[in-house]
């Protein structure tokens, strides 16, 4: 594995799994769609700047914005949509909503099969994940969880509907699209970060104004992190996995999350690891190291999908 490919990995592995410690901060003054809108506000201004720094600009074309939208939806609003919808989605058990959220790389695999694009997923890759989400099983031990439940349902949605997200990032930063050149990761997260303010407002009435926000210096503080960082630059360096290694194999950084915010748990909350945990997060690693480890050099013979990956792999790196 090449170092940038690492640090990215490293990067939203830490950032991602970081997260719940930031938002705690956030919820000492915003309620939760507040917290959604400015969160994204702020990404996407930062994300704003950047790109005008990069002389990069948004894409032209109402297709490519009707794709893009469609990942926000997938990606954003429709989880919410549905939380909304169903009245026990939000009392679901949490270790199971974390096994759901980790089961994103099997839906990747499962959804690439169903549109029998196998070859998209190394039979490596594909058993790095299986070995993977054994390890979060093992972690949250989710026995007890109602899995035949509107909770449940929900968030096996949302995990679908992510996973097909993260195919249409990988099919836009892939193709060639207008003006002849492929989407970089640093304009496909501009504007999940723009469309994202639009989702966020949307949902401003269902709760946004109960309350009026309170801004510390450490809830904006904590802010700025979530949103110039997760929501734009660590989500830009997603993106830029996606590009560069495939949707399933970038996938995998999801698995890393619950191992880094275990052991934030550890380090900031006194939380003691139990034998279970420590052999979960052992899986998980292990499942990781498997998904990561160099591929073989393709024969002379390879298929044009292997010349057109090659290829994309050595186009210019843009900064999602």
């Amino acid at each position: 594995m090449r170092f940038d490919s690492a640090a990215r990995f490293a990067a939203v592995a830490l950032m991602w799994g970081s997260s719940y410690f930031w938002i705690k901060i956030v919820f000492g003054g915003l309620n939760s769609a507040q917290f959604s809108f400015f969160r994204i506000l702020v990404g996407a201004v930062a994300m704003l700047g950047i790109l005008a720094l990069g002389r990069e600009r948004l894409p032209r074309g109402a297709g490519v914005w009707a794709r893009l939208v469609l990942i926000a939806f997938l990606a954003n609003a429709l989880p919410v949509l549905l939380v909304e919808l169903v009245d026990d989605a939000v009392g679901a058990d949490a270790d199971m909503v974390s096994v759901f959220n980790a089961s994103v790389p099997l839906c990747v695999v499962l959804l690439c099969l169903a549109a029998r694009r196998a070859d998209r997923v190394p039979a490596r890759v594909a058993a790095g994940l299986v070995v993977g989400f054994a390890g979060v099983l093992v972690l949250y031990a989710p026995w007890g969880a109602e899995w035949l439940s509107a909770g449940a349902a929900v968030n096996a949605a949302a995990a679908v509907a992510y996973a097909w997200s993260m195919l249409l990032m990988e099919k836009l930063m892939g193709a060639e699209e207008g003006g002849g050149r492929a989407m970089t990761p640093l304009v496909l997260a501009t504007t999940q970060a723009v469309i994202g303010v639009g989702w966020a407002g949307i949902n401003m009435p269902n709760g946004g104004f109960d309350s009026t926000p309170h801004f510390s210096a450490s809830i904006i503080g904590a802010l700025l992190v979530l949103g110039v960082l997760n929501t734009g630059l660590v989500y830009m360096c997603f993106a830029w996995l996606i590009r560069e290694e495939g949707a399933a194999k970038a996938s995998g950084v999801l698995y890393a999350v619950p191992v880094v915010l275990t052991l934030g748990m550890v380090l900031l909350e006194d939380h003691v690891l139990g034998t279970r945990e420590i052999l979960g997060m052992a899986v998980i690693v292990a499942g990781l190291i498997l998904t990561r480890l160099p591929q073989r050099t393709a024969p002379a013979g390879r298929t044009r999908s292997a010349d057109r990956a090659t290829s994309a792999a050595k186009s210019p790196a843009a900064v999602r």
